[in-house]
């Protein structure tokens, strides 16, 4: 018994260091602990967006009404009946959905392949983000418009990035919209995930960086200037007018201990201890 043939064993999501740390910090009513035990120990729904902005935008949402929607329900996946996409109703447009299965289970799953394959292939192309819920929601409270200077600190590995600029560019009638984005990380190779994130939306505006968030320097603005003014003026012009650059919108999703995440990073499970959270305190 054993061996290669037998697989991994599941993991027991149990953890009673977890459980103990969390109930001395009272974070849920003592009558309630059990339903939120139980709600860590359910498998993360897969979400998605619809990119706004793009003119399509309309004609995708159909097509999966019609087509990938209908195709889903009546199948079931791993003994579980699979229910119709809900539509995230706090998101705008019809633009936020989600479904009852985890993207483990629609990767896995023969009978989702054609619906896994347009996530992906709409994904690349811009026109999808595969996105947790909750990671929608501090970009739409930030309201940012097409003339607004973003800051997004800690950006990596960039779907809320992604989301900035598709807000960013929500005026369809000015295809270059005033503002930018500065998407700063201070991990170098989680920047470049971040520029892969960004690039599928093909946005000039926007500037990826790698720098630690807590000393960004302050930064230099210069007016535009047109090049029939020749370059000693546009150079005189720069050193009286330039000034800091202030944003309109700043958004920090800071670094965390990822506790929370149990529901889609089972290994928590297995190795949570009260120095995970503590080390971020440096």
């Amino acid at each position: 018994q054993g061996g290669w043939g037998a697989g991994y064993a599941e993991i027991v999501k149990e953890n009673k260091q977890f459980e103990a740390y969390y109930q001395e910090q009272a974070i849920v009513p003592k009558d309630e602990w059990g339903a939120f035990m139980e709600a860590l120990r359910e498998p993360l729904p897969a979400t998605f967006r619809i990119t706004g902005y793009k003119s399509h935008a309309d004609e995708l949402l159909r097509c999966l009404k019609s087509k990938f929607f209908s195709e889903l329900v009546g199948l079931e996946v791993d003994g579980q009946p699979v229910e119709a996409p809900q539509q995230l109703e706090w998101y705008p447009n019809e633009f936020g959905w989600q479904v009852n299965l985890s993207r483990k289970s629609i990767r896995k799953c023969h009978l989702l392949e054609a619906f896994h394959q347009f996530l992906i292939t709409e994904t690349e192309s811009g026109n999808i983000s595969r996105q947790e819920a909750v990671s929608m929601i501090p970009p739409l409270l930030l309201k940012v418009e097409p003339h607004h200077k973003v800051l997004d600190m800690c950006a990596a590995p960039g779907s809320k990035t992604a989301q900035l600029i598709e807000m960013l560019h929500s005026d369809m009638s000015t295809p270059l919209p005033d503002g930018f984005i500065i998407a700063n990380d201070s991990d170098n190779k989680r920047c470049y995930l971040l520029v892969h994130q960004s690039k599928r939306l093909h946005s000039p505006c926007v500037i990826v960086c790698n720098h630690d968030a807590g000393s960004l320097p302050l930064l230099q603005m210069t007016p535009a200037t047109s090049a029939a003014a020749g370059e000693a003026a546009a150079t005189a012009t720069a050193a009286t007018t330039r000034r800091f650059l202030r944003f309109d919108r700043i958004l920090a999703d800071v670094p965390c201990s990822g506790d929370g995440t149990l529901r889609k990073n089972i290994d928590v499970w297995k190795k949570w201890t009260p120095g995970n959270g503590l080390n971020m305190h440096g």
